[in-house]
């Protein structure tokens, strides 16, 4: 038995948002955003756009990309083709829900 144990809609969100971000990125919805706006601290930003989360309906979500004079470069997120034939098939249609238009073959 864990020592500590979470709950509440802060853990099930954190946990939906993770389900539908993408290697290399950081998914953030709009009370996040909220937060590093009122901060002024430079965080830049890149709308997602609708994005479903089981459970708490379609919220608008965004990319956190990086920071105003933060110089090292973010990393390019891996292609998944080479790999796609290893992912199994209800992960694949989680991805190309993730990543409308792009049908993974």
């Amino acid at each position: 038995m864990p020592r500590y144990c979470l709950f509440g809609d802060t853990v099930n969100t954190a946990s939906r948002m993770e389900s539908t971000g993408l290697p290399y990125r950081i998914h953030v919805n709009a009370r996040t955003v909220a937060i590093l706006r009122a901060l002024q601290e430079g965080f830049k930003l890149d709308i997602r756009g609708k994005t479903e989360l089981k459970g708490k309906g379609v919220e608008d979500t965004y990319w956190l990309v990086g920071r105003e004079g933060f110089t090292k470069p973010i990393p390019t997120p891996p292609d998944l083709l080479p790999g796609l034939d290893e992912i199994p098939a209800e992960r694949r249609r989680k991805l190309e829900k993730a990543r409308p238009g792009q049908v993974l073959k």
